[in-house]
């Protein structure tokens, strides 16, 4: 099983808790490469917890009118509770799910993976149409034709490169 996710921590310090949260995403439509959250896992900590780092409280979080990511997520859900058990900490559950890395990179999810590779822009009629990933031009017009996008116009857009905070 491999599943796309967005991790996200946060600390608050006046109440002493640490919390994590999994964004489970999946794409839009089939063959998409923009994706969307259906749900996420979270997960607390107590910041001066003796042993640094141990997560508990897992919990799974679906807010949806479409029943296929219910699904999706039910079906997630059963995977973890089949392969861990209540001591399980993110590592781990992240393992179990195949957990594939995504970040925020101009607006959009993008896998972690493709950190230094450039973001294309194709355009079709003077708008917008879809945004290519590749290591060079050459790549992303191969990716182009394979798509049957040989008469949309492509442009560099940027270097894909996340904050290290």
């Amino acid at each position: 099983m491999k599943t796309a996710v967005r991790i996200q921590e946060r600390e608050d310090s006046q109440r002493g808790f640490g919390f994590m949260s999994i964004q489970i995403l999946v794409p839009t439509s089939p063959r998409s490469e923009t994706m969307t959250p259906i749900g996420h896992i979270s997960f607390q900590r107590t910041l001066d917890d003796e042993l640094g780092r141990t997560w508990y409280a897992m919990r799974f979080n679906v807010e949806t009118d479409n029943i296929e990511y219910l699904e999706k997520m039910t079906k997630i859900a059963r995977v973890i509770k089949k392969n861990s058990n209540w001591d399980s900490q993110p590592k781990e559950i992240l393992k179990i799910i195949g957990a594939v890395e995504y970040k925020i990179f101009n607006q959009e999810f993008t896998p972690v993976s493709k950190e230094g590779e450039n973001l294309y822009d194709v355009f079709f009629l003077a708008s917008l149409y879809k945004r290519i990933i590749a290591p060079s031009e050459k790549a992303a017009r191969k990716k182009m034709e394979k798509q049957g996008l040989n008469k949309h116009e492509l442009k560099f857009n940027s270097k894909i490169e996340f904050n290290k905070l």
